[in-house]
């Protein structure tokens, strides 16, 4: 049946899980809490705890090839906030209670870049929201780098839809805030120091993903982001093809039915989906608009040594070691030749693209890219005008399927680093593979296939 609204009923406030009073929490538990019993005394209401994990699962690949794969492109954020939506009305139903909102895990504000305290305090079965299978230990940080305010402000600073969002459905092409902050929080809660090289559940892998609660909250706070930087720029930053605006999906509701929701609704959230955000307290708040300076490097571009790898051409491998990339910078009249530039995007920024990445099944690493500073490792600063950001590729499966998982990854260029590169000619890229906060991961194998600069 179609999506009718949530007519008549009052707007949801989604908070931060720090700030949630001790009589939320407690209503959060007992609604995890029933959704688990759910699952166990009647598994086949779709409704239930394993049930409702298994739609994450079954739309990001556990479906194959009947149904399109809802990470890579821009369907990653609309479709996961009518998943959130959904799930969240079912929460409030199992305790009657329909202002029941699921809280946001604010890693961006600081000092929240570790676990929020319901989630792991007791820390044992006891608690509905707790999971055993993850690897950090309570009020363990996150890398700094990975939320910090300079990186927020990076992801909130791109203008164009697709840098953000991804490419268009069947691209391949992740958008930042899912390769980049999303990513790596999904990885660092099973695997924090990043040896593993391998997706570890649930959060460590997409198709188990949906089973840790810590899930929706994480997604709730990606959510967020994606209605703070909307806010920002209004209808345009939104895709405006057919093919997006026109989209459906279908869920069962709080009630068993089997809905039908257009993307209109869902880009709605306050009118339509009757839920918005608090702000975070301004007690820990970064300033995501605070401007950061920093002295230009390597502007000229320096020539290729015996130790450069050639791109493009035959495909590449990144094992532990750093390794610097000569990259094309494409004008015009090149980039349809090179097959680089995707015609349903509008010329409006360049892009520094990595095409082709792909780890062995289960494969999971982070990667920090710079241009024009060749001798670049894992202890240099992620930040300054040569850094372009990272991104972290995190497994559909864990390594028991054989799916490999290949991705086009493309920073969109800031006005920063619009001084360090070019207009046309090669510059020098500087992939650096990561574990944890400093270190080189063990073993790696990630495949690309082509590294260049294009206007799109």
């Amino acid at each position: 049946m179609p999506f009718q609204g949530d007519i008549g009923s009052s707007t949801r406030v989604r908070k931060s899980a720090f700030e949630l009073t001790s009589s939320e929490v407690d209503k959060l538990r007992q609604a995890f809490a029933a959704l688990r019993k759910l699952s166990v005394n009647d598994p086949a209401d779709p409704r239930g705890w394993l049930q409702q994990a298994n739609v994450h699962c079954w739309n990001c690949g556990g479906g194959e090839a009947s149904v399109e794969n809802i990470h890579g492109n821009y369907w990653f954020l609309p479709w996961h906030r009518a998943y959130l939506y959904f799930f969240e009305k079912i929460l409030g139903k199992l305790v009657g209670d329909p202002d029941l909102a699921l809280p946001y895990w604010d890693w961006d504000t600081r000092g929240r870049n570790v676990m929020p305290p319901p989630y792991v305090i007791p820390g044992n079965e006891s608690n509905p929201l707790f999971d055993r299978y993850r690897g950090v230990a309570p009020w363990q940080a996150m890398p700094a780098w990975a939320t910090s305010a300079e990186e927020m402000k990076r992801l909130l600073s791109l203008r164009d839809w697709a840098s953000l969002m991804g490419g268009p459905a069947g691209s391949r092409r992740p958008g930042a805030l899912e390769f980049g902050t999303h990513n790596r929080v999904h990885q660092w809660i099973t695997d924090p120091r990043g040896r593993a090289n391998c997706g570890v559940q649930d959060m460590g892998i997409f198709s188990t993903a949906g089973q840790d609660p810590i899930f929706f909250a994480h997604h709730a706070n990606v959510d967020r982001l994606w209605e703070v930087w909307r806010n920002l720029g209004g209808e345009q930053r939104l895709p405006a093809d057919a093919e997006f605006r026109q989209r459906t999906w279908t869920f069962y509701d709080e009630n068993k039915r089997w809905v039908s929701i257009s993307m209109d609704q869902i880009l709605d959230n306050a009118g339509s989906l009757r839920y918005e955000y608090s702000r975070p307290s301004l007690v820990g708040r970064m300033g995501h608009g605070v401007a950061v300076s920093h002295p230009l490097t390597g502007a000229v571009t320096p020539a290729p040594s015996k130790s450069v790898a050639k791109a493009p051409g035959a495909a590449q491998l990144l094992t532990s070691e750093p390794q610097t990339v000569s990259a094309p910078v494409l004008v015009s009249a090149e980039i349809a030749l090179f097959g680089a530039a995707p015609p349903s995007l509008e010329p409006t920024v360049r892009r520094l693209h990595v095409d082709g990445v792909a780890l062995p099944p289960g494969g999971s690493t982070t990667v920090r890219v710079f241009v024009n500073l060749p001798d670049a490792d894992e202890r240099t600063p992620p930040s300054g005008p040569n850094y372009i950001g990272a991104f972290t590729v995190i497994p559909h499966h864990g390594s028991g399927h054989a799916d490999v998982t290949r991705q086009d990854v493309a920073f969109e260029l800031s006005a920063e680093t619009e001084q360090v590169v070019p207009g046309a000619g090669a510059i020098l890229v500087r992939l650096i593979p990561l574990a944890g906060e400093d270190m080189r991961p063990l073993g790696l194998t990630l495949e690309y296939q082509k590294v260049y600069v294009a206007t799109e």
